[in-house]
């Protein structure tokens, strides 16, 4: 039964950061031609901040 947790838990994490990896792919593009943008490059902290926090699961 656990097993069957841990691996709902697993693909719940892998399903969430692929989301989360998409988007940050988009926002790191523009970042690129828009380096001043701290609202983005707070908006890329806190998708990598999120796909961590979720990691130490």
């Amino acid at each position: 039964m656990a097993l069957d947790t841990d691996d709902e838990i697993l693909q719940d994490f892998l399903v969430e950061a692929e989301e989360i990896l998409d988007g940050l792919n988009e926002q790191l593009v523009a970042l690129e031609t828009q380096p001043q943008d701290k609202d983005l490059l707070n908006s890329i902290f806190r998708g990598f901040h999120t796909i961590k926090g979720g990691a130490g699961f």
